[in-house]
C-alpha cells in the first residue's frame, strides 16, 4: 500500500508539470555541465546552502600528503576520521558530531549505505571509505545537519559527497608513483582518450601496506596489522548530456586479535565493491540508474562469513517555476539486498539471511521570497517496504530562513527531520552465538537545528554556527555483560549541541592560515538510565599554515582533540595532538611530494579497545603527464 501512495504522489507531480515554466537550461547543446549542490536541489553554488558546508579540492588532496580519503576527511572541524586506528587493514569511517551510522556517503550522488553493518572494527560502519580510490576524487563536499528531506535515510548528523575526476580536456595519461614507511606504496595509472564533445578515461589504483601497530593490550605488548593490498579501476564516459562512471576493485588484509581470554588470533578480510551507473542532465531534468555493490569476507574466531550487500536505484528530477516559485520536485528509487552466510563456527548458533526492501521517496524543493529573506523548503515522503522487520513511511519535512546582508554574510536558520533505517544485520543477527534477532526495530529519528553565518568570499572564507540534534529510538546493542549475549533494540535517546566553524586568513601573497574549530557535547541515555556523555572528543581544534611561490607549495597541518572519555579503567585518555607536514613542486608535466604524519611520533589510544594513532611515516611521490 506504501509504495503505491508514492506512486500515486509521483503521478500527482508529472500533472503539476505544466504549471510552470522551466528553469533556464544551458545554452550549449553540445556539452552540458552538470551543477551538482550537496546539501541542495536548487542551489547552484555551495555557499549558497543554508548550513554548515565545506569543501576539499583536488589540490587540498594533493598538498595534504593523505593516504586515503578518511584522510583527507579528518581535515574537517566536526569531522573525526581516526576510527580504524593506524592500518588500512580494517574498513575506514568518519563519525559526524560523534555519529557514526547516521552520516550518509555519497559518490557523485549515489547513495553507498551497506545493510550489514552492526558493531565492531568490521561491521561498526555503513560504509568504507578504502573503497574510493583517492586518485578518481576531483572534489569532496560536507553538509553538516539533517538532510533527510533532500537525500533520505541516514543523513541525520551529516551528508559527505564524494565527486570523482572528470576526464582531462585532452588526450593524455599519467603515470603515479608513492613510497613510504610501514612498506606503504601506491602506484596510479590515468588515462584520456578526447574527441569532439566526447571524452573516455579509465584507470587503474594499486595500493600496498606493511606490519603497523594496530592495538595496545592492556598487559602490554600490541596486535599488529600485517598486510593490505588494494586493487582500484575506474573508468568514465562523457559525451554531451550523458555520463557513464564505472569504478570496482578489491583488496585484502590480514591483523592481529587478542580476545578478552587473552587467545591471540589472525583475522583477515577480503573485499570486493563497485559502483556502475548512467547519468543524463539538460540543465532542466536530471535522471539516472545505479548499482552499487559490496561483498565482504571475514575469517576470525566466528569462522568463516560472507557479507554481501547490492542495491539497485534510479532517479528523476525537474527544475522549474512553479507557480512563479523556483522549484524542484522528483522522486528516488532504491531496492537493497543483502545476505550472509557462515561457516566453520566453533560457536554455531549461526543463522544466514538473504533479505531485500524497496523504496520509492517522491520530493520537492522551494524557494520563496520574503522580502529581504528567502524561505527554502524541503519536503520527502519515504516509504520502505521489506522481507522482514516494519515498514516505514516517513514525512520528512526541512526548512531554511536565510537572509544575506549588504556585506555579503549569509545568515541561516535551519530546522529538518531526520531519519535512519535499521540495516538487515540489526534486524536479523545472524551471530546467534551473541543475540537474538528484532524484526520490530524501527527506524531512528529526531530533529537538527542550526544557526550560522559565514562570509568572506573565496579570498578569506569563514564559517562559524551553532547546533541542537536530538534522536529517539536509537539503535542500540543491549547484551549480557558477562556472556556479551543481546540484541539491537530501540532503547536509547541521543542529544547533541555544540559550536563549529573554520576562518582562513591570508598573511601575505604567499601565505595563508586556516583554523577550524568544533565543540559538541552529547550525551546518550537507555531506557531508564541516566545520560551519559560520549567517549568521543568535546574539543578539535585544526591549524593549518600554507605557503606556495612559483612551482612550490607545502603546508603544515596541527590537530588537537582534547575532553575525551574512554570507558575503560586500562587506558588513558589524553588529549591527541598530531602534526603533520609536506612540501610538493608541480610543473606541467612532472610533480613530486614529500611529507610526513604524526611527526612528533606520538602514541595515543583512540578508544576502549586499544585502538592507536599511526606511527610517524614518511612518504614520497613522482606523477608525471604524457
Amino acid at each position: 500500500m506504501s509504495i503505491k501512495r508514492g506512486f500515486f504522489i509521483l503521478i500527482l507531480c508529472l500533472i503539476l508539470l505544466p504549471a510552470g515554466l522551466p528553469l533556464e537550461a544551458a545554452e550549449t547543446p553540445e556539452k552540458i555541465p552538470t551543477v551538482v549542490v550537496t546539501g541542495s536541489r536548487l542551489a547552484e553554488n555551495l555557499e549558497d546552502v543554508p548550513a554548515p558546508a565545506y569543501v576539499i579540492t583536488r589540490e587540498d588532496i594533493e598538498k595534504s600528503g593523505a593516504r586515503n580519503v578518511q584522510d583527507v576527511l579528518n581535515r574537517l572541524p566536526g569531522v573525526v576520521g581516526l576510527a580504524g586506528g593506524a592500518s588500512m587493514t580494517q574498513p575506514k569511517g568518519i563519525t559526524i558530531r560523534t555519529l557514526t551510522t547516521e552520516v550518509l556517503l555519497l559518490v557523485d550522488g549515489i547513495p553507498m549505505m551497506n545493510t550489514s553493518y552492526g558493531t565492531g572494527a568490521v561491521l561498526g560502519m555503513p560504509f568504507d571509505l578504502r573503497t574510493i580510490p583517492l586518485e578518481s576524487v576531483e572534489r569532496i563536499e560536507a553538509v553538516k545537519g539533517a538532510s533527510s528531506a533532500i537525500y533520505g535515510s541516514h543523513a541525520a548528523a551529516g551528508v559527505i559527497n564524494i565527486i570523482t575526476r572528470a576526464g582531462a580536456d585532452e588526450s593524455q595519461w599519467s603515470l603515479k608513483g608513492e613510497a613510504g614507511s610501514q612498506g606503504w606504496f601506491r602506484g596510479s595509472f590515468r588515462a584520456t582518450a578526447a574527441g569532439e564533445g566526447f571524452s573516455a578515461t579509465a584507470g587503474y589504483m594499486r595500493t600496498q601496506e606493511g606490519e603497523i601497530n594496530l592495538r595496545l593490550l592492556p598487559g602490554g605488548g600490541y596486535d599488529r596489522a600485517r598486510d593490505f593490498t588494494g586493487d582500484d579501476f575506474f573508468m568514465r564516459l562523457d559525451g554531451g548530456k550523458w555520463r557513464f562512471l564505472a569504478e570496482w576493485g578489491n583488496s585484502s588484509s590480514s591483523w592481529d586479535f587478542t580476545d578478552f581470554f587473552g587467545v591471540k588470533d589472525e583475522n583477515r578480510l577480503k573485499n570486493d565493491y563497485h559502483r556502475f551507473s548512467v547519468n543524463y542532465f539538460d540543465g532542466v531534468n536530471t535522471a539516472r540508474i545505479y548499482s552499487t555493490g559490496n561483498s565482504k569476507d571475514v575469517f576470525d574466531l566466528s569462522g568463516f562469513t560472507n557479507f554481501d550487500d547490492t542495491s539497485f536505484g534510479a532517479s528523476f528530477s525537474h527544475r522549474q517555476n512553479l507557480f512563479g516559485v523556483p522549484a524542484v520536485w522528483g522522486v528516488d528509487w532504491r531496492r537493497e539486498e543483502g545476505s550472509s552466510v557462515n561457516r566453520d563456527n566453533p560457536y554455531g548458533n549461526n543463522d544466514p539471511y538473504d533479505l531485500s526492501r524497496t523504496n520509492v521517496a517522491p520530493f520537492a524543493e522551494f524557494s520563496l521570497p520574503l522580502g529581504d529573506m528567502a524561505l527554502d523548503l524541503g519536503l520527502r515522503y519515504e516509504s520502505w517496504s521489506g522481507d522482514r522487520g516494519a515498514d516505514a513511511d516517513e514525512f520528512i519535512p526541512r526548512l531554511s530562513l536565510n537572509w544575506e546582508s549588504p556585506s555579503g554574510k549569509l545568515w541561516y536558520f535551519t530546522v529538518g527531520r531526520f531519519f535512519a533505517m535499521p540495516s538487515f544485520y540489526q534486524l536479523f543477527m545472524p551471530s546467534r552465538s551473541f543475540g537474538l534477532p528484532n524484526p520490530d526495530l524501527k527506524p531512528e529519528k529526531g530533529w537538527t537545528w542550526d544557526l550560522g553565518v559565514r562570509g568572506g568570499g573565496e579570498i578569506h572564507p569563514w564559517n562559524v554556527g551553532v547546533f541542537y540534534m536530538d534522536m529517539t529510538d536509537k539503535i542500540n546493542y543491549v547484551s549480557d555483560p558477562v556472556t556479551w549475549f543481546g540484541q539491537y533494540q530501540n532503547v536509547d535517546e541521543f542529544r547533541a549541541w555544540g559550536v563549529e566553524g573554520e576562518i582562513t586568513l591570508p598573511i601575505s601573497d604567499a601565505w595563508s592560515f586556516t583554523q577550524g574549530f568544533s565543540w559538541t557535547d552529547a550525551e546518550e541515555r537507555p531506557a531508564g538510565g541516566d545520560w551519559v556523555r560520549s567517549g568521543l572528543p568535546r574539543l578539535q581544534l585544526i591549524s593549518r599554515l600554507s605557503w606556495w611561490k612559483g612551482t612550490w607549495s607545502g603546508e603544515i597541518e596541527g590537530q588537537w582533540l582534547a575532553d575525551r572519555v574512554l570507558t575503560s579503567a586500562v587506558y588513558k585518555d589524553d588529549d591527541i595532538f598530531l602534526l603533520n607536514a609536506s612540501v610538493q613542486k608541480k610543473g606541467r608535466e612532472n610533480t613530486f611530494r614529500l611529507g610526513c604524519a604524526n611527526i612528533l611520533d606520538e602514541e595515543y589510544v583512540l578508544d576502549s579497545q586499544g585502538y592507536v594513532t599511526p606511527e610517524r611515516r614518511f612518504f614520497i611521490s613522482w606523477e608525471h603527464v604524457f
